[in-house]
C-alpha cells in the first residue's frame, strides 16, 4: 500500500510535475508565440503606418510645390506686357479658374489688387466659380495667406485653408478602418476626418506633448500613444512625419494613428481559451497559426493594394511632371540610375539609354561630375535632403536651369544606400527670379541716391525708421526720432494738417502732401512732405528740402507783382496817351474830312492832302504802337467769326489798287477755290496781317514791278484746315543776314538818316505775333535786288454752313453823299460833353444833312428817351455825371427804348474796351478820331437793319 501510495505519489508528481511542464512549456510557447504574432503585427502596422505617413507627406509636400508653382505662372500672366483687357477678363479668369480646380478646397479666395480696381476670385461650394470686382478685402483670420510677388505693381493674393485642403487629400491614402489622421499646424493638432470612423478621436495629453516635442525639433517619429473617444479610451500606435506647406507654412507634421486594442483583446481571448481548454492547445495552436496564417495574408494583401495604389498615384505624378517639365529618378549608392521617367527625354534631349550610361562609373560628362559632387558632399555631412540648381546646355543649344531636389536614402548605421528625387526644369520662373533681384536692385539704387528724407511708420503714425542723408542739414541726430509719434514732433499750428494727410494717405491708399516749415538752429526750413501706403502695416514719407524752391517761389512772386505793376502802369500810361492824342487828332481829321466836301481849288486840296496824310500817318502810328503794347502785354484775344479768307483777300487787294496802278505796279492774286468758303477765325486780325503784308510790298517795289499773293489750303481734319498765304514782290529785297531782325520790334533796314522809306518798324513784328496767336510762323526769303517772299500759315475751323448767313450788312467805301438824310433818314440822339467834340459831330451830321438832339451826359440821355423816340445813339463813352457805359446798361435793363440802336463813341481803343462795351449792350463802336465815312457807313447800315426788321415784322 505504502508502495503503491509512494509510486501514485511520485507518479503524481511526476505528472504533475510532467503537467506543470507541459501546461508551463505550452503556456510559455504559447505566450511566447502570441507576443511574436503581435510584435509582428504591430511591427507590420508600424512599418505601414510609418511609409503611408512619409507618402502622404512627400505627395502633399509635392503638391503645395506645384501650387506655388502654378501661383507664379498666374503672377507671370498678370506681369505680360502683352496683355489687353480682353485678355484679362477671359485668358486671365480661365488660368486662375485651372489653378482653383487643381487644388480643390485649397483656395478659399484670390485678390487681384489692379490700380484701379480690386477683383476677387472664389469657388462656392456647388462649384461655381465666381469673379466679381469688390472694394476692399474682409479680414480672414482662420486662413493662410499668400501673396505672389512680380514685376509689376499688380497685387496678386490667395487666400488658403490648409487644413480643409489636407482632409481632401488624405482621403486618397488609405487605413485601417481602425486608423485615424491628423495635421500638426501652428502648435494645434486637428483631427482630420477620414470617412470610416464614427466618431472623432483625440490622443491624450501627455502622448501629445511627447509628438510636439518632435515636431518643434523637425524629427519624424513612431509612437505608442493613449486615445480618447465618448468617453472610452485605448491604445493605439502613431507615426509623425514633419513637412512644409511650402513658403506658405513651414512647419507642419501629418500623424496617422491605428488602434492596437482589438489587437490585444484578440490574442488574450485566444489566450484565455487555450488555457481552459489544455486538451485542445494542440488544434488551438493550429487553429491560432491559421488565423495568423490568415491575418499575415490579409496583411500581404493590403500591403499589395498599397503598393498599387502607390502605382497609381507615381503614375499620376508623372502626369503632373510632364505639366510641370519635370522627371523622377533614383541612383544607388555608386550613383548608377536605376530607374528615370520618360519626361527626361523632352526636357534634356537625351534618350533613356544615353542617360543611363551617362551616370555609369568613372562617367566623362562634366554635368554628371557636378552632380555627383552635390551629392557627395550631401552624403558627407549626412543630409537627408539634397536641393539645388544649376544651368544645362541641350545639344541644340538651348540653355536650361535645372532644379533637383533629392531624398537621400542612409541605413540604420548610417551607411548611404542612394536615393530618388525630382529634376525640374525652371528655366521661365528662373529668368523671373532674376529680373524681380534686378528690379529690386534698381529700386534700391533709386532710393539710395534720393536727397529726401525718408520715414517709415507704422499704421499709428509711429516713427520705425529715418534715412537722413546729410545729418548737416536737418536736425541733430535723426536717430532720437525713431519710436515716437508724428503727433508729439509736429507743431501745433501743422499737426492737424500734417495727421489729416497721413490719415488720409492710410484710408485712400493714394500720396498726400503736406508742406512742413521746421525751425532748425534758429533758421526756418520748410519740407514737402508725401505720405503713403507701404503695405497693409506700414507707412512711408519722402521729405524733401524747398526752402530754396520757397526763397525763390517768394521773389518770384515779387517779380511778378513789379512786372505787372510796370505792365498796368504802361498800359494806363498808353491809354491815355491814345486817348489824349486820338481826341485832338478827332477834331483834326474831321474837320479835314468836310473840308473836302467844299469847294476848292487844286492848291487847296494839294494842301489839304498833305496835311490828310500826315494825320493818317500819325494814327498809323499809334495804331502800331498800340497794338504791339497789347501784344507784348498778351492781352490780344482771338474773336472767332464766320468769314471767308479769299473774299477778305480780294478786299484787301482792293483797297491797294489805287496805290499800285499810282506806281504802275501789277497786283496779281491766286485764290485756291476752297479757300473761298467759309471758315471760323479772327477776320480782323487777318485782315490785318493782309493790311501788313500787302502795305510793306507795295511799299518796297519800285515802279512798274509786280506783286502776287498766293492763297490755297491744306486739309487737317474735316473741320480744320491750314489757310496758307505767299506774298511775292520784286522790290529792292533784304540781305540774309538782316532776314532775322524784320520780325524785331522798330527794325529798320535802312539807318534813320539816310531812309528812302517810312514807318515805324512793327508792321512785320505785328504781323508774326498775331500769326503765331493764330497757330502758324511767319518765313522771310529775300535776296537783295531780286525781291522777297513773306509766306504765312494760320489754322482756321472749317464752317458747317458755306453759305454767308451771318445777317451783317457789309459796309462798303463809295462817295459821300450830302443827301443821307434825306434816303435814310433817322431819328438820332448825339450823346457827348466835350464841346470840340460836339461841335465836329454837329457838323458831321448836318454835312450828311441829318437833324438831330443833343444830351450832354448820360442823365440828359436816360432823360431824352423818357420825352421822344430815337431810332439811334450815338453815345460818347466817357461823360460826367453817368458815362456811356453805364448810361446804356440802364437803357438795355429799362423798359422805355431798349432796343435803340446804341453807337459807342471813344477814344479807348484797347480790346478789353471794345469788350465792355458790348458786355453793356452797345450795337457799335467807333474809336476817335472819327471818320465822314466811317459815320456814313454805321448810319446808312442802322437805317437798312431797322428797315429789314420792320418788313420782316410786317410779313409775319
Amino acid at each position: 500500500m505504502k508502495w503503491f501510495k509512494s509510486k501514485y505519489q511520485q507518479d503524481f508528481w511526476v505528472t504533475i510535475i510532467m503537467g506543470s511542464v507541459i501546461v508551463i512549456s505550452v503556456v510559455v510557447l504559447a505566450v511566447n508565440f502570441f507576443i511574436a504574432i503581435r510584435n509582428s503585427q504591430l511591427s507590420s502596422r508600424k512599418e505601414f503606418l510609418q511609409k503611408q505617413t512619409e507618402l502622404v507627406s512627400r505627395q502633399l509636400e509635392m503638391k503645395m510645390d506645384e501650387f506655388e508653382g502654378d501661383a507664379k505662372v498666374v503672377r507671370a500672366f498678370v506681369d505680360d506686357q502683352d496683355m489687353d483687357e480682353e485678355d484679362y477678363r477671359q485668358e486671365f479668369t480661365e488660368t486662375i479658374r485651372r489653378v482653383f480646380n487643381s487644388y480643390p478646397d485649397l483656395i478659399d479666395s484670390a485678390h487681384v489688387h489692379f490700380s484701379d480696381s480690386l477683383i476677387s476670385f472664389q469657388m462656392t461650394q456647388r462649384n461655381n466659380f465666381i469673379r466679381r470686382q469688390i472694394y476692399e478685402v474682409s479680414e480672414k483670420n482662420n486662413l493662410n495667406y499668400l501673396e505672389v510677388e512680380g514685376d509689376t505693381e499688380i497685387k496678386i493674393e490667395f487666400f488658403l485653408n490648409l487644413p480643409a485642403y489636407t482632409v481632401r487629400f488624405v482621403q486618397d491614402f488609405y487605413l485601417d478602418p481602425n486608423g485615424s489622421k491628423f495635421l500638426i499646424i501652428r502648435d494645434s493638432i486637428i483631427y482630420l476626418n477620414s470617412g470610416f470612423s464614427q466618431e472623432p478621436i483625440s490622443i491624450a495629453e501627455e502622448s501629445r506633448n511627447e509628438i510636439f516635442k518632435d515636431v518643434s525639433e523637425g524629427l519624424k517619429g513612431l509612437y505608442s500613444v493613449n486615445w480618447i473617444s465618448s468617453g472610452m479610451e485605448g491604445m493605439a500606435q502613431a507615426a509623425q512625419y514633419p513637412f512644409d506647406f511650402g513658403d506658405i507654412e513651414r512647419d507642419a507634421s501629418l500623424v496617422f494613428l491605428l488602434k492596437t486594442d482589438d489587437l490585444n483583446s484578440g490574442i488574450y481571448s485566444t489566450y484565455f481559451f487555450l488555457f481552459c481548454v489544455l486538451i485542445l492547445i494542440l488544434i488551438g495552436t493550429i487553429v491560432i497559426f491559421s488565423l495568423s496564417i490568415g491575418n499575415n495574408e490579409k496583411s500581404r494583401k493590403e500591403l499589395m493594394q498599397k503598393t498599387e495604389e502607390i502605382s497609381d498615384l507615381f503614375e499620376r505624378q508623372s502626369l503632373l511632371l510632364q505639366e510641370l517639365r519635370g522627371f523622377v529618378f533614383f541612383h544607388d549608392y555608386q550613383g548608377k540610375i536605376t530607374r528615370v521617367t520618360q519626361e527626361m527625354e523632352a526636357i534634356l534631349g537625351r534618350d533613356l539609354n544615353e542617360f543611363y550610361e551617362a551616370f555609369q562609373k568613372n562617367s566623362p560628362y562634366e554635368d554628371v561630375k557636378r552632380v555627383r559632387n552635390f551629392v557627395l558632399k550631401a552624403v558627407d555631412n549626412k543630409l537627408p535632403y539634397l536641393d539645388f540648381e544649376y544651368d544645362y546646355l541641350r545639344r541644340d543649344g538651348k540653355k536650361l536651369r535645372l532644379r533637383i531636389f533629392e531624398k537621400l536614402v542612409y541605413d540604420e548605421e548610417g551607411n548611404f544606400k542612394g536615393g530618388n528625387g525630382i529634376c525640374t526644369d525652371i528655366t521661365n520662373q528662373y529668368e523671373a527670379r532674376k529680373e524681380l533681384i534686378n528690379s529690386e536692385n534698381r529700386l534700391r539704387n533709386v532710393i539710395r541716391n534720393i536727397p529726401d528724407v525718408i520715414s517709415i511708420y507704422d499704421n499709428s503714425g509711429k516713427i520705425l525708421s529715418l534715412d537722413v542723408k546729410d545729418q548737416s542739414e536737418f536736425v541733430a541726430n535723426s536717430s532720437e526720432f525713431v519710436g515716437k509719434r508724428l503727433d508729439e514732433l509736429v507743431g501745433t499750428k501743422m499737426k492737424d494738417e500734417v495727421l489729416k494727410a497721413f490719415s488720409e494717405s492710410r484710408r485712400t491708399g493714394r500720396i498726400k502732401t503736406v508742406e512742413w516749415p521746421i525751425r532748425i538752429d534758429d533758421t526756418k526750413k520748410y519740407f514737402e512732405v508725401r505720405f503713403f501706403p507701404l503695405d497693409d502695416s506700414q507707412m512711408m514719407s519722402l521729405s524733401k528740402d524747398i526752402t530754396t524752391q520757397k526763397i525763390w517761389e517768394k521773389g518770384l512772386v515779387e517779380a511778378m507783382n513789379a512786372a505787372e505793376k510796370a505792365n498796368q502802369a504802361k498800359s494806363e500810361f498808353l491809354a491815355n496817351m491814345s486817348h489824349e492824342i486820338r481826341t485832338p487828332l478827332n477834331g483834326l481829321l474831321g474837320i479835314i474830312d468836310l473840308l473836302e466836301q467844299t469847294d476848292l481849288n487844286d492848291q487847296q486840296k494839294q494842301y489839304l492832302s498833305i496835311i490828310k496824310n500826315s494825320g493818317n500817318s500819325l494814327l498809323g502810328i499809334i495804331k502800331d504802337i498800340l497794338d504791339y503794347s497789347k501784344i507784348e502785354a498778351g492781352k490780344i484775344e482771338l474773336n472767332d467769326q464766320k468769314f471767308s479768307p479769299g473774299i477778305e483777300l480780294i478786299k484787301m487787294i482792293d483797297i491797294f489798287l489805287g496805290l499800285t496802278k499810282k506806281k504802275k505796279i501789277n497786283l496779281v492774286y491766286e485764290i485756291e477755290e476752297e479757300a473761298n468758303g467759309w471758315f471760323i477765325g479772327d477776320k480782323d486780325k487777318w485782315q490785318q496781317v493782309l493790311m501788313n503784308l500787302l502795305g510793306n510790298a507795295t511799299k518796297f517795289t519800285p515802279e512798274g514791278g509786280e506783286i502776287l499773293v498766293k492763297l490755297s489750303t491744306e486739309y487737317l481734319t474735316d473741320s480744320a484746315y491750314f489757310i496758307n498765304c505767299e506774298v511775292h514782290d520784286s522790290g529792292i529785297g533784304i540781305s540774309p543776314e538782316e532776314i532775322p531782325f524784320l520780325t524785331d520790334p522798330f527794325f529798320q533796314v535802312e539807318s534813320a538818316s539816310d531812309r528812302t522809306y517810312q514807318g515805324t518798324g512793327l508792321g512785320l513784328a505785328i504781323a508774326k505775333k498775331i500769326i503765331q496767336i493764330m497757330g502758324g510762323d511767319l518765313n522771310i526769303e529775300s535776296s537783295v535786288g531780286e525781291g522777297s517772299v513773306f509766306s504765312f500759315s494760320v489754322l482756321l475751323g472749317k464752317s458747317e454752313n458755306q453759305f454767308n448767313d451771318s445777317g451783317v450788312v457789309e459796309l462798303v467805301d463809295e462817295d459821300i453823299d450830302s443827301n443821307q438824310g434825306q434816303e435814310y433818314p433817322l431819328r438820332i440822339l448825339l450823346a457827348e460833353d466835350n464841346d470840340l467834340n460836339l461841335e465836329l459831330m454837329s457838323l458831321m451830321l448836318e454835312q450828311l444833312n441829318y437833324e438831330f438832339d443833343v444830351a450832354r451826359n448820360g442823365l440828359d440821355v436816360l432823360s431824352s428817351l423818357d420825352q421822344k423816340a430815337f431810332d439811334v445813339i450815338l453815345m460818347d463813352v466817357q461823360m460826367p455825371l453817368l458815362n456811356g457805359l453805364e448810361a446804356t446798361k440802364r437803357i438795355r435793363q429799362g423798359q422805355i427804348q431798349k432796343d435803340v440802336i446804341i453807337v459807342g463813341l471813344s477814344a479807348n481803343v484797347f480790346d478789353e474796351d471794345f469788350k465792355k462795351a458790348e458786355e453793356m449792350g452797345m450795337d457799335f463802336y467807333l474809336t476817335k478820331p472819327i471818320r465822314l465815312a466811317e459815320l456814313a457807313k454805321i448810319l446808312k447800315n442802322t437805317y437798312l437793319t431797322l428797315e429789314g426788321e420792320q418788313k420782316s415784322k410786317s410779313e409775319h
